[in-house]
């Protein structure tokens, strides 16, 4: 306290009384406690996503629900990994993960437990309507999704895709095997198993590693 006196003028000193002393002590040592606690406080956990995978009781995940209100980080056409020859423009990919998911990335570097990408693919369509040129998204074709949960696959992140052997959609899906995808994105994904080199709202806010 008589630190605290000393910080005072001698104006102010003299005009409070033992009582008023006692209320002043009661009003500052909260507020000095408080930003003791902000200096030394420990860096935020990553987030939980607000929306996160759910399983079925054999394991399956289920088809995500309104993810095109997420963050939308990327679209390609025609983007593949095989080396034959396709024809015409491919398909259109979009991409999207969850905004918690986003705004760690944006710290870290990295994606939380629970991170969901969600990639819708559509047929390429032209000439339709007034449009003579180049193509835009037709009919809904397939939909891939990865997601990294511990909990339920020992190597962090799992991949799936929701359409049956005829192509028809289906509403739950067990993961690929390892070597099907987990290797090749942990190979060549850019940040945390994720091919963010091809997605410029990844890419450009990344932080440098």
């Amino acid at each position: 306290m008589e630190k605290l006196r000393g910080t005072l003028g001698p104006g102010l000193r003299s005009g409070i009384s033992g009582r008023g002393w006692s209320r002043l002590a009661i009003l500052t040592l909260p507020a000095l406690a408080g930003l003791a606690l902000l200096g030394g406080a420990a860096p935020e956990p990553p987030s939980t996503p607000a929306v996160v995978p759910q399983y079925d009781k054999d394991g399956a995940l289920l088809r995500p629900k309104n993810f095109y209100t997420w963050v939308f980080v990327g679209a390609s056409i025609g983007l593949s990994y095989a080396k034959d020859t396709q024809s015409g423009p491919g398909q259109f990919h979009n991409v999207y993960t969850q905004p918690e998911s986003y705004q760690d990335f944006l710290k870290t570097g990295k994606f939380p437990e629970k991170t969901m990408f969600v990639m819708p693919l559509y047929q390429p369509a032209q000439k339709v309507s007034i449009n003579k040129q180049g193509y835009f998204e037709g009919d809904f074709a397939d939909l891939d999704v990865s997601v990294k949960d511990h909990e339920h696959f020992p190597e962090g992140w799992a991949y799936f895709n929701f359409s049956d052997s005829q192509g028809k959609p289906v509403d739950r899906a067990k993961a690929f095997p390892q070597p099907m995808c987990y290797a090749c994105h942990s190979e060549h994904g850019e940040h945390d198993n994720v091919f963010t080199q091809f997605y410029p709202v990844l890419r450009d806010a990344a932080p440098h590693r």
